[in-house]
């Protein structure tokens, strides 16, 4: 899963604190990542003061402060933190040392992939004002990762925390905070993605075979849900703080319900406890939970160690719109997701995004007008807007794709960048 919260200023201290390189804790040091540190001249092993300075608004090297009047932000960046399947995890936490290397080396790459999706399509500022305002791609931010194994009630938890500066420049040269709507827009997407990455890569590197998919998710065939449950300790929690408050179990919670609950539930970490202490009660559990070393060693190599075929464009594309089918309007985020969520094996996320563009290109084929070419920048990005608006600047159009709510006729509608009431809907995101 992907979540996304706000940070606000002083609120990096714990990643800071958990991590051997920079605090007393035990896990790795941060790291720069992503193409937008080298702007700032950031690199390798994050610094203590070297993050306080771009989640403060200040340059690292000189103190000086970027974007003018930062005395008005309150929010210091965004949390973007990757957790991989619980199967995974336990998998990781579990399995010999080239079992644990092989599935670290994926979530990683996994996460790389979906950053470089956030930095191509998700990070943009704000210019001008009035109706004159438009919101441009980001040139370059502060981005950093903390990858963290270990949930708060000490089961195996691989997840990653990116951990995103408010701070970016945009082509003009000038530093501001960012448009904060564009990743909230393609979290899904950014997500999805994620997921399908990590299936690629331990399909690839150790042969693994996936359960079904579950809003873009799935788990490792072999490792059941008996299994999963037993190291689910916070799911527990949050599901007995929900049952407090009266939340019905025949319906799903809320978003909210469910924030509250894990806010309610988060205990305070130790940051100092080594993952060593807890490895032989992890290992005793998981026998007791039928997930022995045999069990262990059968998940790995259930398939050849290569990629998945993906489908035909035209194939994917017939699937995506019975997905999509019966929404007022789709953007190219909502193929992306919904691609993801339709490829049992995942995809590399190159593959992937050249497939999700000739689905977007057999769409535009199926429409009796003038449209723009499938692979073109037009499809997507910064600058565009979810919704048709009636004011127009001119930045590149937007393809909508209107599904019809019965049956799956395609037509579509092209607009132009934001108009000056794209702000007033805090869902509005980028497209």
């Amino acid at each position: 899963m992907l979540r996304l919260a706000k940070l606000p200023l002083g609120g990096h201290a714990y990643y800071l604190e958990v991590a051997a390189g920079t605090g007393s804790g035990i896990e790795a040091a941060g790291t720069w990542a992503g193409t937008g540190p080298g702007v700032l001249g950031l690199e390798g092993a994050v610094e203590t003061d070297h993050l306080a300075a771009v989640l403060g608004g200040r340059d690292p090297a000189t103190g000086a402060v970027l974007g003018g009047a930062r005395a008005r932000v309150t929010v210091a960046g965004f949390d973007l933190t990757f957790a991989a399947p619980k199967s995974v995890s336990l998998l990781h936490a579990l399995g010999d040392d080239t079992v644990r290397a092989a599935v670290g080396a994926g979530h990683q790459a996994a996460v790389e992939a979906a950053l470089g999706y956030v930095e191509r399509h998700a990070l943009a500022v704000r210019r001008g004002s009035g109706e004159a305002r438009r919101v441009e791609a980001a040139e370059g931010t502060a981005t950093a990762a903390f990858v963290h194994r270990v949930s708060r009630a000490e089961d195996p938890h691989l997840h990653t925390h990116v951990v995103t500066a408010n701070l970016a420049r945009g082509p003009d040269g000038r530093w501001s905070a960012l448009d904060g709507r564009g990743l909230y827009a393609h979290v899904g997407a950014a997500g999805a993605l994620y997921h399908a990455q990590l299936r690629h890569e331990l399909r690839t590197r150790l042969g693994v075979g996936w359960g079904p998919l579950d809003r873009g998710r799935a788990d490792l065939e072999g490792i059941g849900p008996q299994a999963r449950r037993a190291f689910s300790t916070r799911a527990a929690q949050i599901g007995d703080e929900l049952a407090r408050y009266g939340s019905d179990p025949r319906r799903p919670p809320t978003a909210r319900a469910r924030h509250v609950a894990w806010a309610a539930t988060r205990a305070a970490r130790d940051p100092q406890r080594p993952v060593e202490a807890m490895a032989s009660s992890w290992q005793e559990r998981a026998r007791d939970a039928g997930i022995g070393p045999r069990v262990l060693a059968s998940v790995v190599d259930r398939f050849p160690r290569q990629a998945a075929e993906l489908p035909a464009p035209e194939d994917l594309s017939r699937a995506v719109a019975a997905q999509l089918a019966g929404r007022p309007s789709v953007t190219r985020r909502d193929v992306v997701r919904a691609s993801c969520g339709l490829l049992p094996a995942g995809a590399d996320a190159p593959v992937l995004e050249a497939a999700v563009d000739g689905v977007m290109g057999v769409f535009v084929r199926a429409l009796d007008r003038d449209a723009p070419p499938p692979g073109s920048a037009c499809l997507d990005g910064p600058g565009v807007a979810e919704r048709r608006l009636p004011a127009l600047d001119g930045r590149g159009a937007q393809l909508e794709v209107l599904l019809a709510r019965r049956g799956h006729r395609i037509g579509a509608d092209r607009r132009l960048g934001y108009g000056r009431d794209a702000g007033a809907d805090g869902g509005l995101g980028l497209g």
